[in-house]
């Protein structure tokens, strides 16, 4: 169409020049400051849920650190009276096998 080998189509034209229409003057600085408390309002939401994201899942970090924690002391406690049966049996064996001599 710019170098003249093909006709300008005048319904694709119309259509800019009303999208063209459409769009808010940008001249007006009312407009522009609304605009800008607009989108900082935006962010400002943007950014306080990904900061409440990231405080959950450090929430839940912590809660699964903390049960891992009481599960594997709970399983040593459960380990611990064995080794001591066991100590404890030794010693019985031990006992018996110096009056056996």
């Amino acid at each position: 169409v710019g170098n003249g080998k093909l006709p300008i189509n005048h319904q694709i034209v119309y259509q800019l020049q009303d999208i063209f229409n459409l769009l808010p003057d940008m001249t007006q600085n009312t407009f522009v400051d609304s605009l800008y408390v607009k989108t900082n309002d935006q962010m400002l939401v943007v950014y306080l849920a990904a900061l409440v994201r990231s405080i959950i899942a450090l929430h839940n970090l912590i809660n699964n650190k903390l049960t891992n924690r009481d599960a594997e002391k709970k399983e040593t406690d459960k380990k611990e009276p064995k080794k001591e049966e066991k100590k404890e049996e030794e010693k019985k064996d031990d006992k018996e096998k110096a009056k056996a001599k």
